[in-house]
C-alpha cells in the first residue's frame, strides 16, 4: 500500500500537538483523506488512551493497520500480525539502527498567512513552510480530541521501525502559538474528513492473531549480511 507519505506527514507535523501530561483522555475517531498519485485512500485513527491506539490505512486494494497496546506496536495485514518492536530490535542488532540511517532535520519555520479555513467543523489558521526546498501549506487548528488522536500517531510512528526516527518536536518552530494545534490539512494531500467522540469498542484494540516470530527472518538477513 502506498499511503506511507500520509502517515509520515501527520506524524511529522504532530509535534505541534503538545498536550499536558495531566490531560484527561476520551475516545475519539479521526478520519483523514489521503490523496496521492501513488494511491489515494483514508487514514482512520481510533484513540482510547495512550496505551490503546489504532491506525487503519485503507485504499481501493487493501488495508494495513498499526496497533499500539501498552508499550508495543503491531502491524496488521489481514490476520497477519508483526511485532514492530521486535523488528526494530532485530534491525538494530544488524547495525541498521535508526540513528545510523537518519540525521535529525533542522526545525521547520511556519509562516502565518493571515488566512483561515474551516475543515470538518474546526477552524484553523493557514501556514506556509519550506521543507527540502519545496513550499507547502498546512492548516492547523485547536481541538483537544484531534490532538489526542494525532499524539497517538506520534506514539505509533516513534515505536515503529524508522518511520519517524527523530523527535517530531524538532521539526516545528518553538512558537507558543502552535503548541496547542493539530493538523487539519497538508497541501492537497492530507485533509481531515471527520472527527467524532463516540465510544470505541474494546474489540478495536484486539489482535486478530498471535504475532509472527521473526527469528527466522533475522537469521536469514544476518546470513545475507555476513553477520
Amino acid at each position: 500500500m502506498k499511503l506511507k507519505g500520509g502517515i509520515d506527514s501527520i506524524a511529522k507535523l504532530a509535534g505541534v500537538a503538545l498536550m499536558s501530561a495531566n490531560a484527561a483522555y476520551a475516545d475519539v475517531t479521526v478520519v483523514y483523506k489521503i490523496t496521492s498519485p501513488n494511491g489515494s485512500g483514508t487514514q482512520t485513527i481510533r484513540y482510547a488512551d495512550q496505551q490503546h491506539v489504532r491506525v487503519d490505512m485503507t485504499n481501493a486494494i487493501n488495508q494495513t493497520s498499526m496497533l499500539k497496546l501498552d508499550d508495543k506496536v503491531y502491524a496488521i495485514t489481514g490476520k497477519v500480525v508483526q511485532d514492530m518492536n521486535q523488528l526494530a530490535s532485530m534491525m538494530a542488532s544488524m547495525g541498521m539502527g535508526k540513528k545510523e540511517r537518519h540525521k535529525t532535520p533542522s526545525p521547520v519555520n511556519y509562516e502565518d498567512t493571515g488566512r483561515t479555513e474551516t475543515i470538518a467543523g474546526i477552524r484553523g489558521k493557514v501556514y506556509r513552510f519550506v521543507e527540502k526546498g519545496r513550499s507547502h501549506e498546512v492548516v492547523l487548528g485547536q481541538n483537544k480530541d484531534l490532538q489526542d488522536a494525532v499524539r497517538g500517531v506520534v506514539a505509533i510512528t516513534k515505536a515503529a521501525t524508522g518511520m519517524m526516527p527523530f523527535d517530531s518536536t524538532n521539526l516545528i518552530q518553538q512558537d507558543a502559538s502552535l503548541r496547542n494545534m493539530a493538523m487539519l490539512r497538508l497541501d492537497d494531500v492530507v485533509r481531515l474528513q471527520s472527527i467524532n467522540t463516540n465510544s470505541v469498542p474494546d474489540s478495536t484494540f484486539e489482535l486478530p492473531a498471535k504475532p509472527q516470530r521473526m527469528g527466522g527472518i533475522g537469521e536469514l538477513m544476518n546470513g545475507v549480511l555476513g553477520k
